[in-house]
């Protein structure tokens, strides 16, 4: 099922199909962009030595990529957590470990949601979302993507998520 939704600036959409690849359906969500991990299988990101050649670096538990160029570059494994920017950012210090309810809410304190099988259109989820919206009005980005039981993608770019969404809706 696909869902549809807003909240200020942002739009987003929720698919129960994780396996459904939206870089490959739309590599302009990175290419060109930077990002910032704050979850790659429920864990830490940690550059390998040929990440790091690449330009990737690691800041307070978060990777932080160089240039997006090419989709295939990006390690991914599933429970991913991605805020996508025009420009590089340094969003602080990730609390991946931690309850997300006793993370100090300030900038600079970053929640991770996406391993409390976060989705915004589950009723049950409205705390989290009331924190996950609250944490995305410090940070801006252009585009977050959350990989877990459910795929979420929420972009303040209004024609990149026209795109992405009218692919999902073809695929699904």
């Amino acid at each position: 099922m696909l869902r549809f939704g807003s909240q200020g600036l942002y739009e987003w959409l929720a698919i129960d199909h994780p396996q459904l690849d939206l870089l490959q359906i739309c590599p302009e969500i990175v290419l060109g962009k930077y990002v910032a991990i704050t979850s790659i299988d429920s864990g830490v990101l940690i550059p390998n030595e040929t990440e790091k050649a690449a330009g990737w670096e690691s800041r307070g538990n978060i990777a932080y990529s160089p240039k997006v160029q090419a989709v295939e570059n990006l390690p991914r494994a599933g429970w991913d957590e991605w805020y996508v920017f025009a420009n590089p950012t340094d969003l602080g210090t990730s609390h991946l470990e931690e309850n997300i309810f006793e993370v100090p809410e300030e900038q600079g304190q970053v929640r991770v949601f996406v391993n409390y099988c976060f989705a915004l259109h589950i009723p049950e989820m409205n705390d989290l979302a009331t924190l996950f919206w609250r944490q995305m009005e410090w940070i801006r980005p252009e585009s977050y993507l959350a990989d877990n039981d459910y795929l979420t993608f929420v972009s303040a770019n209004r024609t990149l998520f026209a795109a992405v969404r009218d692919a999902a809706n073809s695929l699904h």
